[in-house]
């Protein structure tokens, strides 16, 4: 595994931090994820499935679940002795929070110069907004996201995942990996401070200069796009995305729908300008054909064609699609050591020199790894009992 012999504390909660914690396990990093004695908040969260959380599988996985008070001085200790080897540390508390803990940056550092520390907030360390609450709809709503989602007539929508909080992980792992890799010559860590706000307002492209430069206001456009012709028809029993974005697939659909003239490099339509003015038009009279037809029906001719087109899948859909099955997106993995499966998404880079781990338990049991992850750091058999019964630890 690529990330094999990197070691990772991990006391994150929810879904930014523990995605991220769970995106370096799948390449091999041991992750060691620090709970309080009674879990992690999500453990409890919805969907529920046989006394699991399904929401708690889906961004835990592969780690090691380590059941520690850190209120208590002891608990502060072992956390201190997981630093010293440790390269490094997750969290997603609120910006104060690991100070009044006692493991922000400045503090660890001094304990282990070389670790790298990823802090996924809100905000960020910095600026007015720093305190503010932040959960992925309030980001959704301030970055612009949610004005640009829906249809025009409808109030802002937000997307139908959680969006601020992926991204927010995903750049935590850039941020790591690239902290990882300057360390390697700097041989000193570093402070990674990812905003969900951040992370958002970075996906927003060419959207800050339409605005500014040519005094645009962009808004929601439903699934029409707004610099090309793309968009979803009506078929005869649902609907279909269509995007014929080349001029031969231009010409494909002007034939196939009985339009040829709309081809014609004298045509209205033949330039991206004309289609947009006339978005509406087209979109009733390629219509008039899609209806006609199942969405089977139209996908199929106009794949014959090469013209990018898909029907609208329904979550359900995705578990048998050969695809994503064959590239191991749609993964059987255990729950528990009884063998219960449960399906969650597979990992999305393949790597040709990291071999995917195969049969691995997808969610640790609460505190069960505590014992073992103690015993490496050096502790015996009665120490671990004291911890146990003083309230530090829980060992499942």
């Amino acid at each position: 595994m690529v990330l094999e012999g990197v070691k990772i504390i991990d006391m994150t909660h929810f879904i930014a931090g523990p995605f991220c914690g769970q995106y370096l396990a799948d390449y091999g990093a041991e992750v060691i994820k620090i709970e309080p004695l009674t879990g992690e908040y999500s453990r409890s969260a919805n969907p529920m499935y046989k006394d699991k959380s399904l929401y708690f599988a889906a961004f835990n996985r592969n780690k090691k679940s380590l059941a520690l008070d850190l209120k208590k001085s002891e608990g502060k200790k072992i956390l201190s002795e997981l630093i010293l080897d440790s390269d490094v540390i997750l969290t997603n508390f609120s910006p104060d929070t690991p100070k009044r803990l006692g493991f922000d940056y400045e503090t660890i550092s001094k304990i282990n110069p070389k670790i790298i520390m990823t802090h996924i907030t809100g905000f960020g360390q910095t600026g007015e907004y720093k305190h503010k609450s932040a959960f992925d709809g309030i980001i959704q709503a301030m970055s612009g996201i949610m004005h640009l989602t829906g249809n025009p007539e409808d109030p802002p929508t937000k997307t139908g995942i959680y969006i601020a909080d992926h991204l927010a992980g995903i750049q935590g792992v850039i941020g790591t990996l690239t902290a990882l890799i300057q360390r390697s010559s700097t041989k000193k860590g570093q402070l990674v401070d990812v905003s969900m706000f951040d992370s958002l307002v970075s996906f927003l492209s060419y959207h800050l200069s339409d605005a500014e430069l040519l005094g645009n206001t962009p808004t929601r456009a439903g699934n029409d796009s707004t610099n090309v012709f793309a968009t979803t028809l009506k078929t005869k029993d649902s609907y279909i995305y269509i995007a014929p974005l080349t001029v031969k697939m231009w010409e494909d659909l002007c034939t196939i729908i009985g339009r040829k003239e709309w081809s014609s490099p004298e045509s209205e339509f033949y330039h991206v300008d004309g289609k947009l003015r006339n978005y509406e038009y087209l979109k009733k009279e390629i219509e008039h054909w899609t209806k006609q037809r199942t969405t089977s029906e139209v996908e199929n001719c106009l794949q014959k064609y090469n013209i990018a087109c898909s029907r609208i899948n329904k979550i359900e859909d995705l578990i048998h699609d050969p695809h994503l099955n064959e590239r191991n997106m749609v993964n059987e993995i255990k729950i528990n050591k009884k063998d219960e499966k449960i399906i969650m998404p597979g990992i999305p880079n393949k790597l040709s020199d990291n071999e995917e781990e195969e049969d691995v338990v997808f969610i640790p049991e609460l505190g069960e790894h505590t014992e073992r992850i103690l015993k490496d750091m050096g502790k015996n058999k009665e120490e671990i009992d004291k911890l146990v019964k003083d309230g530090v630890i829980a060992i499942k």
